[in-house]
């Protein structure tokens, strides 16, 4: 089984979306320390030091992550299903079953559309397949074959329907 590799735009794009979440869990404990310092409340000093430790740790977080990320998220399509694994702790390995699958899009953030890229999911009933970090012309042609092959086995499933009707 082939599987794809994302574009080098992956890692800046992961990487900037972990500063904003990091950024903004900063900036609120930040600000908290600064208003309990205006309104002269004392406190020890290990919560500054905790404070200190988190940012170093976010820091190393933004670094480090996203590379190890994009190296192990890669994503097969084939006649039969759409596979992608993920994960930075924990692999996990998503499965849809090409003829399971009955709503496909293309989603962009914010984000996403700063470096030009996408996310195709495709939703079954038992769940939900997500390639993220795609350029967006890349989702647009994988939309493009998943709607057309879903079509091919809805259209094939019909007539073997009524291949199985005309026979009873």
């Amino acid at each position: 089984m082939e599987y794809h590799a994302l574009h080098k735009k992956a890692v800046a794009c992961m990487r900037l979306s972990e500063i904003i979440g990091w950024g903004v869990l900063l900036l609120i404990l930040g600000a908290t320390r600064l208003v309990l310092l205006f309104k002269h409340i004392l406190l020890p000093l290990w919560p500054d030091l905790c404070l200190l430790g988190l940012v170093a740790f976010a820091v190393l977080f933004c670094l480090l992550v996203p590379p190890v990320r994009y190296r192990r998220y890669r994503y097969h399509i084939d006649p039969e299903q759409v596979v992608v694994v993920e994960g930075l702790w924990f692999i996990s390995r998503s499965i849809a079953p090409m003829e399971r699958i009955h709503q496909i899009s293309v989603k962009s953030g914010p984000i996403d559309r700063l470096y030009g890229l996408a996310q195709v999911e495709a939703v079954t009933a038992g769940g939900k397949v997500t390639i993220r970090f795609l350029e967006k012309q890349v989702a647009d042609e994988i939309t493009d074959f998943l709607q057309q092959h879903i079509k091919h086995i809805v259209t094939e499933q019909g007539q073997q329907g009524s291949e199985v009707g005309t026979h009873a």
